[in-house]
């Protein structure tokens, strides 16, 4: 038994080292990369410059804020397993990194139906569609983001057990089984589905709309290099939200769907005890995915959109 006991520690262990290992990797590049799309951003003055810019810019603020304040305390949890910074950082911790996932994904929708907008209807949102407006929706996002989490602190609570007389383990998650899986449920349409739905949309509109009227958008545009040069920036542009969507999609699916096999109960006890080994390991690989892809976005931005660091769309 207690072989056992001391093998279990020892694989929990190595878990935790190699979870804060990558960690503190996606912390380093994330936050660097970030910064410097940030610093370029400011530099060249690209959000007053350019739509796509000014997102792309919100996108790198909600990243980086995000990286900053939700991987130290993930790790600390890993080292300690024990919350000790009170109720008010817990609900804090929690609300901000949902407002900064909200405001993520939302960029990202954003983004899709500015593009659905531009191609589409393009005659009637030229006149619309300025950095300036752009930024306005940017701040509109990060106000119904922050407006939106606020009911969400009525179902968290620090969840305290005694382990002996002079030791209390302190928690700081959900404090009750309905509430854990509504707020998983909540988590899982309104952070992921529901964006990638309106993405989706959007995306299949303009191909539908390319592929029965191109030669309407070719009238539009004017001849020679000129037209060569707009429609390269176009699919440059696309090909670059398209890539960012696809990973936001594939970096947080695995930890959403362990969420919501844990909120609701679907594994059995004993499921869980002989899997124990896997599903450890598998919530260390989705919460690093889910941080990488703050690391990612910065990477994607240069290889896809270089002239965001030359000079702008």
């Amino acid at each position: 038994m207690s072989l056992s006991m001391s093998n279990e520690d020892d694989y929990v262990d190595i878990i935790n080292i190699a979870m804060i290992s990558v960690l503190f990797v996606v912390l380093i590049c994330g936050i660097c990369g970030n910064v410097i799309v940030l610093f370029v951003g400011i530099l060249r003055r690209s959000y007053q410059n350019n739509v796509t810019n000014c997102y792309i810019m919100n996108l790198a603020i909600t990243d980086f804020l995000f990286l900053l304040i939700s991987v130290p305390l993930t790790s600390y949890l890993a080292i300690k397993k024990v919350w000790i910074f009170g109720e008010f950082i817990c609900k804090m911790h929690i609300y901000l990194a949902h407002v900064l996932l909200q405001a993520t994904c939302y960029t990202l929708a954003a983004m899709s139906i500015d593009r659905y907008l531009n191609i589409v209807h393009e005659p009637w949102y030229r006149q619309y569609r300025t950095p300036k407006g752009a930024l306005i929706i940017c701040l509109l996002i990060w106000t119904i983001s922050g407006v939106f989490m606020f009911p969400y602190d009525y179902v968290l609570r620090i969840n305290v057990e005694k382990i002996n007389q002079s030791s209390i383990m302190l928690d700081c998650t959900v404090n009750n089984t309905d509430s854990l899986f509504s707020s998983c449920l909540f988590t899982f349409i309104f952070y992921y589905l529901l964006p990638l739905l309106i993405i989706g949309l959007c995306y299949s509109r303009v191909l539908l709309y390319v592929r029965h009227h191109g030669h309407k958008m070719a009238k539009r545009l004017v001849y020679g290099k000129r037209r060569q040069s707009i429609q390269m920036k176009s699919r440059r542009v696309q090909r670059t939200l398209l890539v960012l969507t696809l990973a936001f999609a594939l970096c947080w699916l695995p930890i959403h769907i362990l969420e919501l096999l844990y909120c609701s109960q679907l594994l059995s006890n004993s499921f869980y005890s002989k899997h124990v080994h896997i599903l450890t390991a598998a919530r260390v690989i989705a919460h690093g995915l889910s941080y990488f892809n703050s690391c990612l976005n910065p990477v994607l931005y240069a290889i896809f959109n270089k002239s965001y660091f030359s000079g702008g769309l």
